[in-house]
């Protein structure tokens, strides 16, 4: 019977003693642990490069084992490929984050919004041109995002026929492309506004346009102004392998 007590009282000063080591991350609302493993836990704060709003955030919570898929970090993604020079910036609100691009070089090219295909295609014209497919015959790596263009007409408020996919290139003199439907544009530092698909996984066509949604609110709510008229889907990694990082992005005014 002793020693019985002494070992649950053994277990609770265990138990209290974890609980020290344990942030807010670890500890849902109701005091339960959620994650053990401080070595790989990320909060979900850094995953996401902002503050989320409180409303968004039950979707997002860790789950038990910490297996639940926040976005992959930023940082680790352009560690491993080339991104373009970016200046985080600090904003009031909640629910996306600030960035200030600076000026940038890319390969790019139209495809057609209604055919599945046409964008498929669009990707691999892009993918041939940094394989070999331009002037010099030179192979060039790889980069993130892949950057969507989506237009709004004025009128109709729905989105045209033509969007356009791009590749980002570190160099700003980047060999000519062969094919005529590619070609190299050069963008102006800008400040855009992003929000992270908090996951699991990569985000279907209809979370895609929820998180606009939020991303458009959330700016709104803080004041600050945009253009609605141009939308930006960036994709930092290839869906379906590891964690994934899927931004949508409006443009400051």
């Amino acid at each position: 019977m002793a020693s019985s007590l002494r070992l649950a009282a053994l277990t609770l000063v265990l138990f209290a003693i974890s609980l020290c080591y344990l942030s807010n991350d670890d500890i849902d609302k109701g005091g339960k642990q959620v994650s053990s493993n401080r070595k790989n836990r990320i909060s979900w704060q850094r995953a996401l490069g902002y503050q989320e709003c409180e409303a968004y955030m039950p979707k997002i919570q860790l789950s038990i084992g910490n297996k639940a898929h926040h976005p992959k970090l930023l940082s680790d993604i352009c560690s491993k490929f080339a991104c373009p020079r970016y200046k985080a910036l600090n904003i009031t609100g909640c629910g996306f984050g600030a960035r200030h691009m600076y000026g940038s070089t890319w390969v790019s090219t139209g495809y057609d919004m209604k055919d599945k295909a046409s964008s498929k295609q669009a990707y691999w014209d892009l993918r041939k041109y940094i394989l070999g497919d331009n002037d010099v015959n030179e192979r060039l790596p790889m980069t993130v995002p892949v950057l969507t263009s989506v237009y709004i007409d004025l009128e109709t408020l729905q989105p045209l026929d033509t969007a356009y996919m791009s590749f980002y290139q570190p160099s700003s003199s980047p060999p000519t492309p062969l094919n005529p439907a590619l070609s190299i544009d050069p963008a102006l530092s800008i400040v855009v506004y992003y929000r992270a698909f908090p996951g699991p996984g990569y985000p279907t066509e209809e979370q895609k346009a929820e998180e606009f949604e939020r991303l458009k609110k959330a700016i709104t709510e803080a004041g600050l102004p945009f253009y609605p008229y141009w939308m930006m889907s960036a994709s930092y990694t290839r869906p379906g392998y590891g964690r994934q990082r899927w931004e949508a992005v409006y443009v400051a005014q």
